[in-house]
């Protein structure tokens, strides 16, 4: 039986949870198997940032750190399709969204160097796969003001093990679970996001990269995630989406409001292209590093790394220095 694993981020039967209990409600009742898994309930330490570490090579299960982050890196191979939903607190996603993404996925499940390599490691014991996605997002703000990068971050924890979104909720204006049912319109969205998630792992023979199962009127700029968050520039004539890096060209209708064009491009970020794009520029990066290196370069970096004198140690570190002294 194909299986859904939904990851959420807010408070135990808040309004991200009871809106991803009616998405995984609709997707139940299409005879997928799901389970959801409470991310604050978690022991998940930040990354550690060891480069190529244990990590990137014996897997997941290696990490220095021994607490859930093997577990959800297994619960998400072991799905078929994938849903997170978060609350939206500073204009973003509160602070375990970005420690799951940077934990459970990252480089070691980059979907393109693993193509490029050879195929999937061991570890990840011949679970690739791109699987469709959906993705929650709520906020008590009255307008999208304050929600502004709630979305996009969400969008974030997709790009390296390929999770092709089909359908997302953004949501504002809603403080608690309680105003989610006095919106009927906000509840059959949620079943719908998770219909066509459901709809989407039941047909794993289509490509659905680069394919929209969402509402198309919710009147966002980019055609591609579905949102406005674009960057604009003096001297250009197209914005650039921030998430996915499509470019829309600009254009003025007949009364004078800002339109904008959006040719295809395989080579934005929620393409296996953009990834192997990006996969490919890591690597000439390296490349040119290993070719102008040398002894001075050498010497600058020992300089910086041994230059100490201004750090200072965090009252827990220097705690455990002194326990270990005294053992």
């Amino acid at each position: 039986m194909p299986k859904v694993t939904a990851f959420t981020a807010g408070r135990r039967n808040g309004t991200t949870e009871t809106l991803t209990k009616i998405a995984l409600e609709a997707i139940a009742a299409m005879g997928i198997d799901v389970e959801l898994i409470r991310l604050n309930e978690c022991d998940l330490h930040p990354c550690s940032a060891c480069g190529n570490g244990p990590c990137h090579s014996k897997g997941p299960a290696a990490c220095i750190w021994k607490d859930d982050g093997a577990w959800l890196n297994e619960k998400f191979l072991d799905s078929d399709g994938y849903i997170l939903a978060a609350p939206v607190w500073s204009l973003s996603p509160c602070g375990i969204v970005t420690d799951f993404r940077d934990r459970v996925f990252g480089p070691k499940m980059d979907m393109a160097m693993w193509e490029m390599n050879g195929g999937s490691p061991e570890w990840a014991k011949g679970r690739r796969k791109q699987r469709p996605g959906g993705l929650i997002c709520a906020g008590g703000a009255l307008s999208e003001h304050w929600t502004s990068l709630g979305m996009p971050t969400l969008y974030t924890t997709t790009f390296s093990a390929q999770t092709n979104v089909v359908d997302n909720l953004n949501l504002y204006a809603c403080g608690d679970a309680g105003e989610v049912f006095l919106r009927p319109e906000v509840v059959r969205r949620a079943k719908y996001l998770g219909q066509n998630v459901g709809h989407a792992v039941l047909n794993p023979q289509i490509d659905w990269e680069n394919r929209w199962l969402g509402s198309d009127n919710d009147g966002e700029a980019c055609p591609g995630c579905h949102l406005s968050l674009v960057i604009a520039k003096p001297n250009r004539n197209y914005v650039e989406c921030a998430v996915c890096g499509r470019k829309g060209y600009i254009s003025l209708d007949e009364n004078g409001k800002m339109k904008f064009n959006w040719p295809v491009d395989n080579q934005n970020r929620l393409t296996m292209m953009g990834k192997f794009d990006h996969a490919r520029e890591i690597n000439l990066h390296g490349e040119i590093r290993s070719q102008q290196g040398g002894p001075e370069i050498d010497e600058q970096v020992k300089k910086y790394r041994q230059m100490e004198q201004w750090t200072v140690k965090a009252p827990s570190r220097t705690k455990k220095k002194a326990e270990k002294k005294e053992d």
